[in-house]
Parts: structure tokens; C-alpha cells; sequence
């Protein structure tokens, strides 16, 4: 099971003690364009082998406004963190590109609502559930049913 969260928000519930890279907490903005911000941007937080290293403050997110995103995947973390920095960015419509702020629960649950099929098919295949949390309720965004 797997955190996403975003690094400024978690910042205002956690300021004393932040995020930093290590086996359990991963920049996506790291080796990317974006790596002077990564500390801004989403971070990957495996609670998989040791969940108390990141539930407390996790939980508090998703008690409140801000929320967190939860993804529950086979992937190991570094291979999750990839295949997540993978769908950071997308193409708009003039041939430029945005950043895809699917890591913010605030909006992901908008985010899914517009893509297509295909779209959500290739976005969510990483995960085997996509959940959000705020205000204490957990929503199912997306659930991939085994064969």
C-alpha cells in the first residue's frame, strides 16, 4: 500500500519534520525536468514494509481538506514511482505540455471523471486500487477486478 501525496500540502500538517528521499519515500519529480522542485511535488510513500513510518501523518491528510491519495499495487516502489513520473505530464490540445496534478486528492477524482476508457485503462494499470481520502471519507476512484 502506497501514499501519494503532494509535498507542500503534506508540508502544512507536517512541517517539522517534511519528506525525505529514502527506500520508503520517493521524489516523482526526481530525474525528471522538474527535479529543482521535487520537494514541492509528489512524493511516493511505500507503507508496505513499515506502515508507521508515514500512516500518522497520512491519516491526518486524509482526515481533512487536503486528503491523500492511496494505491494499493504489485509494482515494488521504485518500479511504481516510475511507471507514476511516466503519467506526470500530458499533452494539451496546442501541443503543449501541462502537469497532471493527479497526486492532489482534491481533484483526482475530477481528473478520472474526464479521461476516457482507454485513457483510464493505461493511467490506472500500475495500480489494483486508486483511492482517495478526505474529510475521513475513502472513495474508490479506480478498482481493477482480476480476471
Amino acid at each position: 500500500m502506497y501514499g501519494l501525496v503532494d509535498g507542500l500540502l503534506y508540508a502544512e500538517i507536517s512541517s517539522d519534520l517534511g519528506l525525505f528521499r529514502s527506500a520508503s519515500s520517493i521524489a516523482l519529480f526526481d530525474g525528471t525536468p522538474d527535479a529543482a522542485l521535487a520537494n514541492a511535488g509528489p512524493w511516493l510513500l511505500d507503507c508496505t514494509d513499515n506502515p508507521d513510518s508515514h500512516m500518522a501523518s497520512l491519516r491526518q491528510l486524509g482526515d481533512g481538506a487536503i486528503g491523500c491519495v492511496w494505491i494499493i499495487s504489485g509494482y515494488a516502489a521504485e518500479d511504481l514511482a516510475a511507471a507514476l513520473r511516466a503519467r506526470l505530464n500530458v499533452r494539451m490540445p496546442n501541443g503543449s505540455t501541462a502537469l497532471l496534478r493527479y497526486y492532489d486528492a482534491r481533484i483526482t477524482s475530477d481528473i478520472a471523471a474526464i479521461l476516457t476508457p482507454a485513457q483510464r485503462a493505461w493511467f490506472f494499470a500500475p495500480a489494483q486500487d486508486w483511492l482517495v481520502q478526505r474529510n475521513g471519507q475513502l472513495t474508490t476512484i479506480h478498482q481493477t477486478h482480476a480476471a
